[in-house]
């Protein structure tokens, strides 16, 4: 039987954790030949994992544009890269700001079949409305979000990316990584989990963090998680948590974020996804690891995320996965009630209702299906 040749893609780490597990099922079923392309973090994520990826990027060095800005560069890539694979089935992540690898794929598909598989909810990026045949989705309510946007089909199929974590002994990695980072017994840990600069209010939100962290009587251990994509706003923001009175450890650039995560007794952030990550850990542990606080103290990113994610507030906030903050003044007495026992609970029993287990067996039987009903051409000599 002659393999189905599929070209998955990736271009930030929430993608790369997709294509990871969704690699993984598709070679496993034996009868893929599976190639990776992947930008910017995602690249260096799957290399890190062993894998080989293409690398995709532009003649700048760039490997992605907002949306609106002249895709070109990146249709030609593709175009290219397409030539060079020559797959029958593409399958894409869609996970970021802007548009790249992914959705120029999926403006050229050359006939085949396209599935994106999604992470944030509602997410469906696309170059001049071309958008994936199907989208795999992680519950019913985001495959509902993700028609009413777009008008795209959406299976829900779980969360690929957090599937793994049924491996993780979250308890070890918790208790290793606060040894790590020097957090006593009993001392609270903050995480602030940062998102790229461009996401328009983030850095005010920041300011606001700290000035709240500045008016604590008891300052908790401040983990820093600097954005992958700005590496460099890094020790800014570092200086920034410093001057509070906070002991701060930058784990900016220190392997994966699930270990970090596990070490927080509150994780903050504007919106990153990174919330999520934190959720199915917590439902992964035996015992409430802590609670999850949004930083939407400015207007600007508040907007920002209703548009970008249409709806008001981050994913998880309505079944209970997380409070907003929307006011700074707000901001010492949210602490305060995320790092007490009740909110612990409560978020722990929000996530074990979560979909701990992914339907890797409905994408590969789509995908082995759309193959199978498309005439291949000969592969071309190299």
């Amino acid at each position: 039987m002659t393999a189905v040749r599929v070209l998955l893609s990736a271009r930030d780490p929430g993608g790369a954790a997709m294509a990871q597990a969704a690699t993984s099922a598709l070679r496993a079923a034996g009868d893929f030949e599976v190639t990776v392309a992947a930008s910017g973090p995602a690249y260096d994520t799957l290399a890190a994992a062993g894998e080989r990826p293409l690398r995709f990027e532009l003649p700048d060095g760039s490997a992605h544009v907002a949306v609106g800005a002249n895709p070109d560069g990146l249709l030609e890539g593709a175009a290219a890269l397409l030539a060079q694979v020559d797959p029958d089935v593409l399958v894409v992540t869609i996970s970021s700001l802007g548009v790249g690898l992914d959705e120029a794929l999926l403006a050229r598909p050359g006939g085949r079949a396209t599935f994106a598989l999604q992470d944030y909810p509602g997410d469906a990026n696309a170059i001049h409305g071309a958008h994936a045949g199907i989208y795999f989705v992680r519950d019913e309510a985001a495959a509902d979000l993700t028609r009413r946007r777009w008008g795209v089909v959406a299976i829900p199929v779980g969360s690929l990316r957090h599937a793994p974590y049924a491996k993780l002994d979250v308890p070890g990695l918790r208790s290793d990584t606060r040894a790590r980072i020097g957090a006593a017994a009993g001392q609270a840990v903050l995480g602030f989990f940062a998102q790229p600069a461009d996401v328009p209010g983030h850095e005010g939100a920041l300011a606001d963090l700290a000035a709240a962290l500045g008016r604590l009587p008891v300052k908790p251990l401040v983990l820093l998680r600097g954005h992958p994509k700005h590496p460099q706003a890094a020790a800014a923001h570092a200086a920034a948590l410093r001057a509070t009175g906070a002991a701060v450890h930058d784990a900016s650039a220190d392997g994966a974020a699930e270990r970090w995560l596990a070490a927080c007794d509150v994780v903050t952030t504007c919106f990153s996804h990174c919330s999520m990550d934190y959720a199915f850990l917590d439902a992964w542990s035996p015992e409430p690891l802590g609670s999850v606080l949004f930083l939407l103290t400015r207007d600007e990113t508040r907007r920002f995320l209703a548009n970008h994610a249409g709806v008001p507030r981050p994913d998880g906030v309505e079944a209970g996965l997380g409070r907003v903050a929307e006011r700074a003044e707000d901001l010492p007495t949210l602490i305060a009630r995320a790092l007490g026992p009740d909110e612990r609970r409560a978020f722990h029993a929000a996530s074990r209702r979560l979909p701990r287990h992914a339907r890797f067996d409905v994408i590969v039987d789509a995908v082995r299906g759309a193959a199978h009903g498309r005439t291949r051409p000969a592969r071309r000599a190299p």
